[in-house]
C-alpha cells in the first residue's frame, strides 16, 4: 500500500470516527491551559522576580535561586508569611468540617430516614446556603457583631442593645469558621441524604434480628455503606476550607487575621510574584494531598454496594416524642443560616445610615437615588450608577459566554471519553480536565495572571481583558462541564449512532442530529451550573480584575473594604437572586451536578 492511499484510509477513519481526533485537540487544549501554566509557575517560584535585587544584592530577573522558597519556609519571617497563615488555614479546615459534617450527616438521616414532617421543604432550604456565595453568612455575621471601634458604623448587636462585641466575636477565626461550617453544611446533606435513600433497611433489620445493637449496626454496617459519600463531604469541605478567599478576607484581613489564600492574594497584589508562586504550589500541594488521601481511604474498600436487582426496602424511622426537636432543630437552622442572614442583608440595602434601625431610617437611596454627597461618598444608587451597571453587565457577559464555551467543551470531552472508554487519551483527558478542580481559585487566578500579563508569541498580553476572565473560568470550571458532558453521554447508547452510520451518516449529521439533541439536558446544566458559580466567584477573578473588567463581585469586595455597606450588601442580594434562579432552572431541567 503506497502512502497516499494509507493517509487517504486514516483520512477516511477520522471522518468516521474523530473522537481520536477531538481527543488529541481538547488534549492540546488541555496542556496549554493546565499543565504548562503549572509548569511555568514551579519553574517561575525558582527564579528572581523583578524585586528581586531588593532582597538580595547582584540578584538578576530570571536567574536561578531558591531564596524564595528559603524565605518563605526558614527565613526570618517565615513564620508570619507562611506558618501562622498555615496553621490559621489548617485550623479554619479543620474547624469548619467538624461543624460541616456531623450537622450536614445529622440532617441528612432525619430527612433520608426518619418520619419528620416537611421533607420537601426542608431538602430544598437546606442547600440554599451553598447555592449563594460563601461570604453571605460571613457579612451577616459582621451585620449583628461588628463593632464601631473597627467597622466603623455599629452592628445590630451594639444598636439595639448597647453592647460593644470584642474583635474576636466580629472578625478573625470564630465567625470564618461558623461562616464555613454552615455554607459546607450541604455538601454532606445532599451527599449522605442521597447514599442513605439507597441502602437497604433490610441489611440493618437482618442484622437487629440477629441481636446486634444500634451503635453496632451504624458502625459495622451503615457506616461503612455511606463512607464512600463521607469521604467525599470530607474532602470538598476541607479543601474548599484550605483555599477560600471571599469570607476569610472579609472577615480576617480587617483585622490582619492572614491565612494562605490571602497570603497569596497580598503576595500577587504587592508585585511579589515569585513569593507568590511558593504559596501558590504549597495551597495546591496542600488540597491534592487532601484529594488523594480521600482516595486512599475509599479504595482500601473495594465495594460499597447498596443498589442490587432486588427491589430495595426502605424503614422509616419513628421518632416519637423527638420528633417535634427535631423539626424545631432543622428549622431553627433555616431561620438562623437561611432567612436570617438573607434578611439582614436585605434590610441593610434599606438603611440610610448603618446602626440606625428605625421606620424613619429606611431608604431606596442605595437603589435607585442620585447622587449625595453625604451618603457613600456621593455614590450613587445601584440602578443609577454607570459604574455598578458596567459591572454588571460584565459579569452578565463573562457569566454567559464562559457557560456557553463550557458547554461546549463539556460535552465533547464526555463524547471522547465515553466513545474512548479504557484508552490512555480518554483517562489521561478525563484526568487532565478534573485537575483545575484541585487548584484553589485563588492560586488558578495567580497563574493565570503571571502567564497571561505579558506577550507570548502572536499571542498578546490578556491582561485587563474580558478575554482573560473568560479562558480563566472556563477552564477553572471545565470539571463541572465535563461531569455533565460525560453522565449525558453515558446515558445514550452507541447503537444510536452506529444505526445512522450504517446508513451512511456522516459524524457531523450524526452528532447534530441525534447526539446533539439527546444530550441537551447535560449540555443545558452545564451551561446554567457554570453561569451561576461564575456569576458568584470572587477568589478566581480578584486578581485579575481591572476597571474595564470590573464584576459585580470584584466591586462588592471593593465597596466593602470601602465601607460602602449598602452598595456591597445590595450588590451581594442581586447576585444571591441571579444565583437561585439559576440553580432551581437547573432541577427543572433535572440537573444532577451539585455545585
Amino acid at each position: 500500500m503506497n502512502t497516499r492511499a494509507w493517509l487517504r484510509r486514516r483520512l477516511l477513519r477520522l471522518v468516521r470516527r474523530p473522537e481520536r481526533a477531538w481527543g488529541l485537540g481538547l488534549i492540546l487544549v488541555l496542556l496549554v491551559f493546565v499543565v504548562i501554566p503549572l509548569g511555568y509557575m514551579a519553574v517561575h517560584s525558582f527564579m528572581f522576580d523583578s524585586l528581586g535585587p531588593r532582597y538580595v544584592r547582584g540578584a538578576v530577573p530570571g536567574e536561578l535561586t531558591t531564596f524564595y522558597w528559603q524565605r518563605v519556609l526558614t527565613g526570618g519571617l517565615a513564620r508570619s508569611i507562611f506558618w501562622q497563615p498555615f496553621l490559621n488555614s489548617l485550623l479554619i479546615a479543620i474547624l469548619m468540617t467538624a461543624i460541616a459534617l456531623p450537622t450536614g450527616a445529622l440532617f441528612a438521616w432525619l430527612v433520608a430516614r426518619t418520619d419528620v414532617p416537611f421533607k420537601g421543604f426542608f431538602s430544598a432550604a437546606l442547600i440554599v446556603p451553598y447555592i449563594v456565595p460563601s461570604w453571605t453568612v460571613g457579612l451577616a455575621w459582621l451585620t449583628v457583631f461588628k463593632s464601631p471601634r473597627f467597622g466603623g458604623q455599629p452592628g445590630l448587636l451594639y444598636a439595639v442593645l448597647g453592647i460593644d462585641p470584642p474583635a474576636w466575636l466580629g472578625y478573625g477565626l470564630l465567625p470564618i469558621v461558623i461562616s464555613l461550617g454552615i455554607h459546607y453544611v450541604p455538601y454532606t446533606f445532599i451527599l449522605l441524604r442521597g447514599a442513605l435513600t439507597t441502602i437497604d433497611a433490610q441489611l440493618e433489620e437482618s442484622a437487629e434480628i440477629l441481636g446486634s445493637k444500634r451503635w453496632e449496626i451504624l458502625r459495622k454496617i451503615t457506616f461503612p455503606l455511606v463512607l464512600p459519600a463521607l469521604g467525599s463531604a470530607f474532602v470538598l469541605t476541607f479543601g474548599k476550607g484550605l483555599g477560600e478567599f471571599g469570607t476569610q478576607a472579609f472577615l480576617g484581613l480587617p483585622i490582619r487575621y492572614y491565612t494562605l489564600s490571602t497570603r497569596v492574594y497580598a503576595a500577587f497584589q504587592n508585585r511579589q510574584q515569585a513569593e507568590g508562586y511558593v504559596l501558590t504550589l504549597i495551597l495546591i500541594l496542600v488540597t491534592t494531598l487532601t484529594v488523594f488521601a480521600n482516595q486512599k481511604l475509599i479504595g482500601a474498600r473495594k465495594r460499597y454496594t447498596t443498589i442490587s436487582g432486588k427491589g430495595a426496602y426502605h424503614r422509616v424511622t419513628k421518632l416519637g416524642r423527638w420528633r417535634r426537636p427535631a423539626t424545631a432543630l432543622l428549622g431553627a437552622f433555616i431561620l438562623l443560616f437561611v432567612a436570617g442572614p438573607l434578611g439582614l442583608i436585605t434590610l441593610e440595602t434599606v438603611m440610610r445610615y448603618e446602626g440606625q434601625y428605625a421606620l424613619s431610617n429606611l431608604t431606596l437611596h442605595y437603589w435607585i437615588g442620585a447622587g449625595d454627597p453625604m451618603l457613600a461618598e456621593g455614590q450613587p444608587g445601584i440602578f443609577r450608577s454607570s459604574f455598578i451597571l458596567g459591572a454588571i453587565g460584565n459579569s452578565l457577559q463573562l457569566a454567559v459566554i464562559t457557560a456557553l464555551v463550557c458547554g461546549v467543551l463539556g460535552i465533547m470531552l464526555g463524547y471522547v471519553v465515553v466513545r474512548m472508554r479504557g484508552t490512555v487519551l480518554s483517562r489521561s483527558i478525563e484526568f487532565l480536565s478534573f485537575t483545575p478542580y484541585m487548584i484553589p481559585g485563588i492560586a488558578f487566578g495567580g497563574i493565570y495572571l503571571s502567564l497571561f500579563a505579558r506577550s507570548w508569541g502572536p499571542l498578546p498580553a490578556l491582561y485587563g481583558t474580558l478575554t482573560l476572565l473568560v479562558l480563566t473560568c472556563t477552564m477553572k470550571y471545565l470539571p463541572f462541564a465535563s461531569s455533565s458532558g460525560v453522565a449525558a453521554m453515558h446515558q445514550i447508547d452507541p447503537s444510536l449512532e452506529e444505526a445512522a452510520e450504517l446508513h451512511g451518516a456522516r459524524w457531523g449529521r450524526r452528532f447534530v442530529r441525534i447526539l446533539a439533541p439527546l444530550a441537551k439536558s447535560g449540555f443545558l446544566s452545564a451551561v446554567l451550573l457554570t453561569l451561576i458559580t461564575t456569576m458568584r466567584t470572587l477568589d478566581l477573578i480578584v486578581l485579575l480584575v481591572t476597571p474595564q473588567t470590573r464584576t459585580m463581585t470584584s466591586i462588592l469586595f471593593r465597596f466593602q473594604q470601602q465601607s460602602f455597606t449598602q452598595h456591597a450588601y445590595g450588590i451581594m442580594l442581586l447576585i444571591v437572586i441571579i444565583t437561585l434562579i439559576g440553580h432551581f432552572a437547573v432541577r427543572r431541567l433535572g440537573g444532577k451536578i451539585e455545585f
